[in-house]
């Protein structure tokens, strides 16, 4: 049973772009424990080839879907750099990888508020259905500079407080230059 068991996680997380590890991470938790976090803890670790031109606080989009009522509207939650550091390229016979920005970003002052919002607006007792969204664009819209390549992949990590660690939930997905 164990085996069969193996086989079928195996399976499905093989077919996946969320690694195992963070299923089993968020597996029992609630939508409630998300709103008992410190936003001010929470952190987005992204990584990507040097050679995109990528411009995270454009390009990471974090948002709530509230629909209730009076319809249905978004609430965004915008994020601002922290940090950026460069990883140099790796050519060794096991590990071959090219270089990589990676930058740590937070909840900017909007986001905040908007969270506390999106808080008191959930604990009113009026039904409401809320929704979390997390994406990438990689549109050129606002990013007129980006070189996306067949080589480029991209990680995204999440630390929801200080004492955690990184959570990982993209893990080097390739990312497909659609732009002609």
């Amino acid at each position: 049973m164990k085996i069969i068991f193996l086989l079928l996680t195996f399976i499905f997380t093989s077919c996946s772009s969320i690694p195992y590890a963070t299923m089993m991470h968020f597996s029992d938790n609630k939508p409630e424990d998300f709103f008992n976090v410190d936003p001010n803890g929470i952190l987005v670790k992204v990584s990507i080839n040097s050679t995109v031109n990528f411009e995270p606080t454009k390009s990471i989009k974090l948002s709530a879907s509230v629909e209730d009522e009076d319809g249905k509207r978004i609430i965004r939650f915008p994020l601002e750099v922290i940090n950026k550091k460069n990883q140099a390229a790796v050519n060794e016979f096991f590990n071959n990888s090219p270089a990589m920005d990676i930058y740590i970003l937070k909840l900017a002052p909007k986001a905040l508020t908007n969270l506390e919002r999106l808080k008191n607006e959930r604990a009113s007792g009026d039904k409401k259905r809320v929704g979390l969204t997390a994406g990438v664009d990689f549109s050129t819209d606002h990013n007129s500079d980006l070189k996306l390549s067949d080589d480029t992949v991209l990680s995204v990590a999440l630390k929801l407080s200080e004492q955690d660690v990184f959570i990982t939930l993209i893990d080097n997905w390739q990312v497909k230059n659609n732009v002609n």
